[in-house]
């Protein structure tokens, strides 16, 4: 008798995993056929499917969908079990930007392996400066270290996206003070970093903390530095002319060499002198 009840649970297991199959199948299909609010509720009522396979494709058609019903239902399902779905959950909330979920995501980070520091990297990128402000005000605010450590590694995780947000923590601090924001700066190591970064160098509070951070990411700032320099020649600020030529210097870029002599000749004596110090700092004379 015990046998045959335990090969019936499992029969019925087997029914109900096929009805779930076939449902996102159905609501995949629908969606396929340019039918995306039927397939779109379809799917929201499989988010909490037995089946950990069904959930999954189901956030993933949901989120494709998208609409304004994807973003609380995907919301919801931040309580689910299988690490996979909620991964992707995770990302899926991201893609369709639902920022009433920002918060819940942001809270998630002290508690995440390396797989789900990848999604909410990803999801925080998808959503844009609106959630990055959130992680990085989480960094910076942030008393306990292992909390301020994982906001951190996250904001590595994110990547460039973050250049804008974080360096206005720079501001009013000294160079020990900032010592954790460059080094999520350095340790980006995208071109993107120096080229978002390039607006500051035009602000006395941290231009000078700028340049040093434009040293420390190294030959990724020498393409976007000679960029800005070029634009230099229009514009006529001084001040933030003598500092990229002091950043060329500093990152001993030779590819900068011409541009540098193209200064050489200037009216003013101080972006002159620069000038001479950023070509021996590369040539070595």
């Amino acid at each position: 008798m015990r046998a045959i009840r335990k090969n019936i649970a499992w029969i019925m297991l087997i029914m109900l995993f096929a009805v779930g199959c076939s449902s996102i199948e159905k609501a995949e299909s629908l969606y396929r056929q340019g039918e995306k609010q039927e397939a779109l509720e379809m799917a929201i009522s499989l988010l909490d499917d037995d089946s950990p396979k069904v959930r999954l494709r189901a956030v993933k058609l949901v989120g494709s969908i998208g609409g304004p019903q994807a973003g609380p239902a995907l919301h919801e399902r931040i309580v689910e079990t299988d690490a996979r779905v909620l991964r992707e959950v995770v990302r899926n909330l991201g893609k369709v930007k639902y920022e009433p979920a920002i918060e819940d995501l942001a809270d998630m980070a002290t508690e995440s392996n390396s797989d789900m520091l990848r999604a909410l990297a990803d999801a925080f990128r998808e959503y844009g400066k609106p959630a990055i402000d959130v992680i990085v005000s989480r960094y910076d605010s942030s008393n306990q270290s292992g909390i301020r450590a994982a906001y951190k590694e996250l904001l590595i995780a994110v990547g460039p996206e973050i250049a804008d947000s974080i360096s206005k923590l720079l501001k009013g601090r000294s160079f020990f003070e900032n010592r954790d924001t460059f080094d999520i700066l350095r340790q980006i190591k995208n071109p993107r970093v120096a080229t978002l970064m390039m607006p500051y160098l035009a602000d006395e509070e941290v231009a000078e903390q700028v340049v040093e951070a434009m040293r420390n990411l190294g030959s990724n700032a020498i393409e976007a530095t000679i960029t800005a320099l070029q634009k230099q020649k229009k514009s006529g600020d001084l001040l933030v002319t003598e500092r990229l030529i002091r950043i060329l210097g500093l990152l001993k870029a030779k590819q900068g060499i011409e541009m540098l002599e193209s200064y050489s000749q200037h009216d003013s004596e101080r972006i002159r002198n620069a000038v001479e110090q950023s070509l021996f700092q590369i040539r070595g004379f």
